[in-house]
């Protein structure tokens, strides 16, 4: 038997969906999660949008789909999603998920449940697993 003596974690994740009409990339991320350029937090959410950039391509955290649909949509985040992704199919839609295991940002980014509505941007942080 072993035994632990350090600092013992649970990990927690949050699966994120993205829906925005324009091709996201890191500045527009930065601009539509609040973020200002030469403010304090710069380099903060400039490191959290690169992470949910990259974390784009790792797919959702305890699903096995590939591609975010309708029928998907609705199973993970629920049915406002899903007729938001259904209303706006000319839209780019997005998803992955944050671990807790990250910098502090992406740590309450992770634990935290949020949800951003615009007409042209959308983002779903409400399915966190514990």
């Amino acid at each position: 038997m072993k035994i632990r003596t350090g600092f013992i974690t649970n990990s927690s994740s949050t699966n994120f969906l993205i829906i925005s009409k324009e091709e996201l990339t890191e500045d527009y991320l930065f601009e539509k999660l609040g973020f200002v350029k030469g403010s304090v937090l710069e380099s903060q959410g400039r490191e959290l949008c690169e992470k949910i950039m990259y974390a784009i391509d790792s797919g959702l955290r305890y699903y096995d789909y590939d591609n975010p649909d309708y029928e998907s949509i609705k199973e993970v985040f629920g049915d406002k999603s899903a007729n938001l992704y259904d209303k706006n199919k000319d839209f780019h839609a997005y998803w992955g998920y944050t671990s807790s295991d990250d910098s502090p940002l992406i740590q309450f980014f992770t634990t935290d449940s949020f949800e951003i509505e615009e007409k042209d941007f959308y983002i779903n942080g409400r399915s966190c697993i514990w």
